[in-house]
């Protein structure tokens, strides 16, 4: 049984449907793999953002928003490509 990597197991939480092929592109894209990991970290940094009560906080939430969704598109623009 294979381990799913845990920034590419993020990855296929937000697009489940295409888990077979976000898994191929994870074991043969070095660039993808960064993708996923960046995915990973802008994740988490947002739900720790969207907790904090750092007065800083609802502006650095909107910030990783903002990132997660880039990251989202750029991971679609790579399941389009691998059609």
């Amino acid at each position: 049984m294979a381990v799913i990597h845990p920034s590419l197991f993020f990855v296929i939480e937000r697009f489940p449907n295409h888990k077979n092929a976000l898994g191929k592109m994870y074991r043969t894209n070095e660039t993808f793999q960064d993708i996923c990991r960046n995915y990973q970290e802008c994740s988490e940094a947002l739900v720790y953002w969207a907790k904090s009560e750092d007065d800083n906080a609802p502006e650095r939430e909107k910030e990783y928003a903002a990132l997660l969704m880039e990251l989202e598109l750029e991971i679609a623009r790579y399941l389009e490509s691998s059609v």
